[in-house]
């Protein structure tokens, strides 16, 4: 999912008080998901869209630096990563609007036409052990 709302277009801009609620609405949205690992770009909002899950469920943030400007295959790397490494699992991804399509590309193996992504727009992507997968969009917050 991309992160809350950011306060500003710095890159390291922090969630605006709106923000803020949404991350903490996000809680109720997946706390009965069995939710085992949760990920994050370096950059602050999305740190700050994590922490009350991470808080909640105990479950440290794996940090996968992206460059926003030139995001290049930072979707393949998460997407590898995850199925390489939590297959099976219950995994959160937050992120920004230019890396989600590319993400559920290199999960599903098929492009994502997603659309714009606004804030609370929420990917749901089901990948089965023979590796079909399921993408399903929703909406979480207000």
């Amino acid at each position: 999912m991309r992160h809350a709302e950011k306060a500003s277009e710095a890159d390291d801009s922090p969630l605006t008080e709106v923000g803020e609620k949404r991350a903490q609405a996000l809680i109720h949205v997946v706390e009965n998901a069995g939710v085992t690992a949760i990920y994050t770009s370096q950059f602050k909002r999305s740190h700050d869209t994590a922490k009350p899950l991470s808080d909640r469920f105990g479950i440290a943030m794996t940090e996968l630096p992206v460059n926003l400007q030139n995001p290049g295959d930072y979707g393949k790397r998460l997407a590898k990563d995850i199925l390489e490494k939590r297959a099976g699992q219950t995994v959160v991804v937050i992120s920004h609007g230019n890396t989600i399509a590319a993400t559920i590309e290199g999960l599903t193996g098929r492009a994502a036409p997603i659309g714009d992504i606004a804030y609370g727009d929420l990917f749901s992507v089901t990948v089965s052990p023979s590796g079909e997968a399921k993408v399903i969009k929703a909406q979480y917050g207000f």
